[in-house]
This record gives structure tokens, sequence and C-alpha cells, in this order.
């Protein structure tokens, strides 16, 4: 769990320097980026929640989750088309090499999110919350683990 937590940190830290990185970025590249950036927001909302410095707020976790929700699955691989990987571009060719888990995950995405806005929004206990947004975040982890350029 502390090696997850460490990893959710930098995950967090590196978003704010990659919105430099975002300068410059149009059309579909920049619509995914103004997609992510959105879904890292919502995991700083729900991070300090995992983490016991914030209390937990099943309505704020529906919420968050929702966002999240919105932006995975086929909204998300729709936003990578062929070709769609130039600078400011984070992403990897392994993408469109491996478009199936890419697929797979973006589905994961989707369905994990969904999942920990069922959570919050039936009153699940704290430990139901953690263990939904863990599955969130592993799920984050890999997919940028595999198709995104490592800064």
């Amino acid at each position: 769990m502390r090696i997850l937590i460490g990893a959710i940190t930098a995950l967090t830290m590196t978003a704010s320097i990659t919105a430099i990185a975002h300068e410059g970025a149009h059309g579909v590249v920049k619509e995914r980026m103004d997609g992510m950036k959105a879904i890292g927001q919502q995991v700083k909302v729900m991070v300090p929640m995992m983490k016991g410095t914030l209390p937990y707020d099943p309505a704020a976790v529906e919420k968050s989750a929702g966002i999240i929700e919105s932006h995975a699955g086929e909204k998300l691989t729709k936003l990578f088309p062929e070709g769609s990987d130039g600078e400011p571009s984070e992403a990897l060719p392994e993408i469109w090499e491996d478009w199936s888990k890419f697929t797979d995950l973006a589905s994961q995405l989707e369905s994990r999110a969904a999942e920990l806005k069922t959570v919050a929004a039936s009153q699940g206990s704290e430990d139901a919350f953690k263990g939904a947004l863990v599955n969130v975040l592993k799920t984050c982890k890999s997919c940028h683990n595999d198709f995104r350029e490592k800064k």
C-alpha cells in the first residue's frame, strides 16, 4: 500500500509538471490531454481521503468517479486516432501496436470508475472506497507504464 501511495504522489506531482508540456497541443491531442488532466484532478480529490488526510466524503467520491468514468472507455480510445503521437503528445506508438490491450485498459478504467461511483453512491465503507480507488489507480498506472512516454 505504501508503494502505491508513493506512486500516486509521484503521478500527481508529474501532472503539475506536464501541464507546461501541454502548451501548443491542439485538436484531438489537446482533447485527450484535457481529459487526462480532468482525471488527474479527480484523483487529487480522492487520494487525500484514501491517505486519511481528509475525511471520506462519499458525495465527492461519487462526483469524481463519475468524471473519471466520463473520460474512459470508448470516449478515451476515440481520442487516439492512429498517427496522433507526435509532439506534444506523450502517447507511445505501442498504443497502436497493441490496440487491444489499450482498449481493454480504457474499458477497465470505465468499469472500475463505475464501481467506485457505486460504492460511494451506496454509502459504502471507507475500506470499500479505498479498495475501489486502488483498482482505478492500478489501471491508470498500468496504462501509463505501457503507453505513456516517461519524462
